[in-house]
């Protein structure tokens, strides 16, 4: 299972459900981050097993999407949070960031997204905030500045959406202020089968935010794509015939 974070993050955006997963899926983390979603994509089939399944918040879900769009024939599960499937809603105000970040205000930057993370009324607001500061310092603003060009440039994927055939789960933060519900609800309206749940009292990052109810609702959706347990694989990908690497 590849797990795609969000812009700034790593694998401790995972880790409940990492943790909490490996009975049935062998996870892998790619914090990936090139210039463009193009080159992102060919990055990550090019790291990935020949089948997978694929999980990505906010960055992390655009880049899937972009991957799916690309090899829908290896993507076998996706699993979506956080993301537009269309194209930037303000790339002036993204440039404006990248512009500020090369004058020396990363810190400030990073200051700025952290404020409106999470849900500051939810129930692990503190432990998330304090999760993503951790992450966006490591990561560092090189990292920064190549995520967030490719995602002003990335390209609208709502017309490959009805071409998404794989066992589909959208979950989304209520409260979430980068991604509007509309969003997930779009997306999840335009591929066929797709699961979209909605999470009270949470931001963007229900994976920190909403630990315990996000691995139910993967489990579950594990279930439906007929992963088992004791061997680790899915009937999907056992009947997926062998597909060439891009």
């Amino acid at each position: 299972m590849v797990f795609l974070p969000a812009m700034l993050c790593n694998a401790e955006l995972y880790h409940p459900q990492i943790e909490a997963l490996r009975d049935l899926v062998d996870p892998m983390v790619l914090a990936v981050a090139e210039a463009t979603m193009a080159e992102s994509a060919t990055a990550v089939l090019q790291q990935a097993p020949l089948h997978f399944l694929l999980m990505g918040t906010s960055y992390g879900g655009s880049l899937a999407l972009e991957v799916v769009a690309r090899a829908p024939s290896r993507v076998v599960g996706l699993w979506l949070m956080g993301c537009n499937p269309g194209p930037h809603n303000d790339p002036a105000a993204a440039r404006l960031r990248n512009d500020r970040v090369r004058r020396g205000e990363f810190d400030a930057v990073v200051e700025e997204l952290a404020t409106r993370i999470a849900y500051e009324r939810g129930p692990n607001a503190v432990e998330a905030t304090s999760s993503f500061r951790r992450m966006a310092r490591l990561a560092g603003l090189e990292v920064f500045l190549r995520q967030n060009t490719a995602l002003f440039g990335r390209l609208d994927r709502r017309p490959d959406l009805a071409g998404v055939t794989c066992p589909t789960l959208v979950i989304w933060g209520r409260e979430d202020r980068f991604a509007l519900v509309q969003n997930g609800a779009e997306m999840s309206s335009l591929i066929p089968g797709a699961r979209f749940v909605v999470l009270d009292g949470c931001g963007h990052l229900p994976t920190l935010e909403r630990p315990d109810v996000t691995i139910g609702l993967a489990r579950e959706w594990l279930g439906r794509i007929g992963v088992n347990a004791r061997t680790g694989r899915s009937r999907d990908t056992d009947s997926v015939p062998p597909h060439a690497s891009p």
